[in-house]
């Protein structure tokens, strides 16, 4: 018989093996009772006192907390010099019950919070600023996080819900590029492999700089950063839209075929392969509001576009019609 309370101190020390968290996770979401013992094996080894607690939960940069985990989804989190430890769906309703405190040595501790290929995340920090990361992404902070101000970095894309504290800054850094925010909410796409940087101001207001280079944008607008002409420019995206992907809907207007494969690739952890010489860099708006799954978006692509697409395990070829 399996013993789920030592597989869940395992879990709380990060050392559960793959196969044995699959198992634990399981058992908490056959029955709601499953995590209310969850919560009390918890509360029992952090009051055990020994020294793998002190040192894995008792002090993880206050209360950062994982909130909700989206289509089954996981967030990664890591601190550095350490393997990573992953949180599924049950470990993330365990963490929102209490509070973590990470060990401050004395060099700058960091912690990443990572959404794998085709997952998102929704998270809090522990300023109480709630950060959704979409697929690929990676949000990494420090244990100064808080104190003075609030510098948080991100590759890939995340929409931000700034809790407003005039006194603290929050900053994103996106490489050479970064956000000054005053207390809004926006979105920030910085794949390292996109060519352009991109921010859209759903609330408030912010301040988009490289350098002495900005430019500032308020509610309802949008601008880019071309990383390879190092200009910034207004964009005609609508903000209105650019959260749409962490309610799993897609709306994109004037997007073309090639941008949106780049999507649908982190959307689906897939891999797109064009096979014609026609031209497909015309523009189209789509509108995708019902968690249609890849093979209708496909479908409903080859309707407007003249093209033939086969899904192949994650392989998704582009074919002439």
């Amino acid at each position: 018989m399996t013993n789920y309370k030592e597989l869940s101190f395992k879990d709380f020390r990060g050392e559960i093996p793959a196969e044995e968290e699959r198992e634990l996770h399981s058992w908490i979401k056959a029955e709601d009772a499953n995590l209310t013992t969850l919560h009390k094996w918890e509360e029992e080894w952090m009051a055990s006192g020994s020294e793998d607690v002190s040192k894995d939960w008792n002090q993880l940069l206050g209360r950062l907390s994982s909130r909700q985990i989206l289509e089954e989804g996981e967030i990664r989190i890591r601190k550095r010099h350490s393997l990573w430890i992953p949180f599924a769906v049950a470990a993330s309703l365990l963490l929102a019950a209490g509070s973590i405190i990470l060990h401050r040595p004395s060099e700058p501790q960091l912690l990443a919070m990572e959404a794998p290929s085709g997952e998102k995340c929704r998270m809090t920090l522990p300023d109480s600023t709630v950060v959704w990361l979409n697929s690929g992404s990676r949000l990494t902070i420090d244990d100064s996080f808080n104190r003075k101000e609030r510098n948080v970095n991100l590759v890939g894309e995340g929409y931000f819900e700034v809790y407003p504290n005039a006194k603290k800054p929050f900053r994103v850094n996106c490489g050479d590029v970064s956000v000054l925010v005053k207390g809004t909410k926006f979105n920030i796409e910085a794949y390292p492999e996109g060519r352009f940087v991109s921010t859209s101001v759903v609330e408030g207001h912010v301040e988009f700089s490289r350098g002495y280079a900005h430019i500032d944008l308020y509610k309802g607008q949008s601008a880019k950063y071309d990383v390879l002409a190092k200009v910034f420019s207004r964009s005609s995206e609508n903000a209105a839209d650019v959260s749409a992907w962490t309610e799993s809907r897609f709306v994109y207007d004037g997007i073309d075929i090639y941008e949106l494969a780049e999507k649908l690739s982190r959307t689906y952890a897939v891999r797109f392969h064009f096979n014609t010489e026609k031209t497909l860099n015309y523009k189209f708006n789509i509108s995708l509001r019902n968690n249609e799954g890849l093979s209708e978006i496909t479908r409903a692509l080859e309707r407007i576009i003249p093209v033939k697409i086969n899904i192949e395990g994650n392989n998704v070829y582009v074919n002439d019609r």
